[in-house]
């Protein structure tokens, strides 16, 4: 599946959405349904569809342009390093390289990297294959 696939469904729907609660507002004149003794201006909401489907295009261009920025930004290195202080806390302050790729969402070559970068910074220290938490 292409990754941008979820992006253009998302924007595609929330302009669409927004295209057709925009037509309800203008076939209602604002006011909420039910309304005694009114007949819905469908005249009005048929005169306003260029202006709904602008304001549903608008939405759904904001909508793929905030999960773009979303995708477009690396992952911060810091949360891999908290992933790896979680991982170590929970197995008792001392783990191996092969746990971590393992029971943690980190990536083989994730995890070979920061806990290299750790190791390098003096956070961690290394006893044989395991790996210990500087306290």
């Amino acid at each position: 599946m292409n990754a941008s696939l979820p992006r253009w469904i998302a924007a595609l729907v929330a302009g669409l959405a927004t295209t057709l609660i925009m037509y309800g507002v203008f076939l209602s004149d604002g006011r909420p349904f039910p309304y005694r003794n009114r007949v819905p201006d469908t005249e009005l909401a048929f005169k306003m569809i260029p202006l709904e489907l602008l304001i549903g295009l608008l939405t759904g261009l904001l909508v793929y342009w905030l999960f773009g920025r979303r995708q477009a930004t690396a992952p911060r290195a810091d949360i891999q390093e908290r992933m790896v202080y979680r991982f170590a806390h929970r197995k008792g302050g001392t783990f191996t390289l092969a746990e971590l790729e393992s029971g943690s969402p980190l990536s083989a070559e994730q995890a070979q990297t920061k806990v290299a970068e750790m190791l390098q910074a003096g956070r961690l220290h290394r006893e044989g294959e395991q790996y210990k938490l500087n306290v």
